[in-house]
């Protein structure tokens, strides 16, 4: 991974990264996992026996993956792929490394909001495994009818989300910093570490 250059930060000219180029950084690294995302495609045109007894290990697969990319890469190197190319870098408090804790620390919420997704698609292959004779011949749609009203995680698991993530997007838009709950609760900030004096109009 030679492309992770180093970084070297001056503190005094630091720019807090945005929540536009912060989404562009996001966009970038599901492309770069969309391989392992696509496989999802066959629970809505293959809803049988044999997908919904593989939803939860691929559920937690993808999940942990997803975390993990994000853990190994921030704690390594400050970035991934996908903020790299956007040009921006996760630090501490003091505009240094991140490390491994305060890496760790930063994925918490993410690793806990996964393991309620794990949970719930294991709660769906179970509901499937139960009714399958029912849900024989059902289009997707009328599968996943079945599941929402049948799975005691289904709200939960959408909501959570949307609270978390709609919550760290005001943070980043409106806190001095523009820092994430995840940046808050790891001690992170996310910076600029290309063309800072020359990038100032973009947010």
């Amino acid at each position: 991974m030679s492309f992770f250059k180093e970084v070297v930060l001056q503190k005094g000219s630091v720019r807090h990264a945005g929540l536009g180029i912060r989404i562009y950084a996001q966009l970038l690294d599901f492309l770069v996992l969309c391989p392992v995302f696509i496989p999802y495609g066959f629970v809505i045109y293959y809803h049988d026996k044999t997908v919904y007894q593989l939803l939860p290990f691929y559920t937690a697969l993808h999940s942990l993956l997803y975390v993990g990319y994000r853990f190994i890469l921030h704690a390594k190197f400050g970035r991934t792929l996908g903020k790299n190319w956007a040009g921006i870098l996760v630090v501490d408090c003091d505009y240094q490394d991140l490390g491994w804790v305060k890496s760790f620390l930063r994925c918490l919420p993410e690793l806990l909001l996964s393991a309620v997704t794990i949970t719930k698609a294991s709660f769906d292959s179970m509901i499937f495994m139960q009714h399958s004779a029912e849900m024989t011949g059902l289009t997707w749609a009328g599968v996943n009818r079945i599941l929402q009203k049948a799975n005691p995680l289904e709200d939960f698991a959408v909501w959570d989300s949307v609270v978390y993530y709609g919550l760290s997007a005001l943070l980043i838009l409106f806190s001095h910093q523009k820092r994430a709950l995840h940046d808050m609760v790891s001690g992170a900030r996310v910076v600029w570490f290309e063309s800072q004096s020359n990038d100032k109009s973009r947010s």
